[in-house]
């Protein structure tokens, strides 16, 4: 994660490794092992602007769907 930080100034990456944001945002799925994925873009306002919610499977989002939905 910090390598990839390095090459993405301007956005904020984080990690959640004691599941608790993951919780409030409601990806959790009680009682699976890890959190579905989920992508959010989250304006400086605090407003989620966009979101990819993804199955156990990793269905992550393109670097073009996020790179879209910053404005770049």
């Amino acid at each position: 994660m910090a390598a990839l930080q390095t090459k993405l100034q301007g956005v904020s990456l984080l990690t959640d490794p004691d599941v608790r944001a993951s919780e409030a945002w409601g990806v959790h799925v009680a009682g699976a092992e890890n959190p579905s994925p989920a992508t959010y873009v989250v304006g400086v306002d605090g407003v989620v602007r966009w979101r990819k919610l993804g199955d156990q499977n990793g269905d992550w989002p393109t670097y073009e769907e996020v790179a879209t939905a910053l404005g770049m």
